[in-house]
């Protein structure tokens, strides 16, 4: 399965964090995180984040949820994040 835009972040302050809580996965799925980040800014800007998986669960639904953390590592400088998942189902 090809990767996909799972969430847009279209602003993200300096040294600011967002978690994201998400679910509907089946119990079979892989599921891989990554980020393309934009800087927002003048010339010399950077984007610089970090991308953190943090615990998984079984949602009130009966799918499986992850949480994921995207930081934004700039000291300076706002950033947008694409944070894209791949999704792989594996047989049981």
């Amino acid at each position: 399965m090809a990767a996909n835009l799972l969430y847009r972040i279209e602003y993200m302050a300096p040294n600011s964090s967002q978690g994201l809580f998400i679910h509907g996965y089946a119990d079979n799925d892989f599921v891989a995180y990554s980020t393309v980040v934009y800087f927002i800014g003048g010339p010399g800007a950077v984007g610089h984040v970090q991308l953190t998986q943090g615990e998984t669960y079984r949602h009130v639904d009966g799918t499986v949820a992850h949480e994921i953390y995207v930081q934004n590592l700039a000291p300076d400088n706002p950033c947008a994040v694409d944070v894209i998942q791949l999704v792989e189902s594996y047989p049981l």
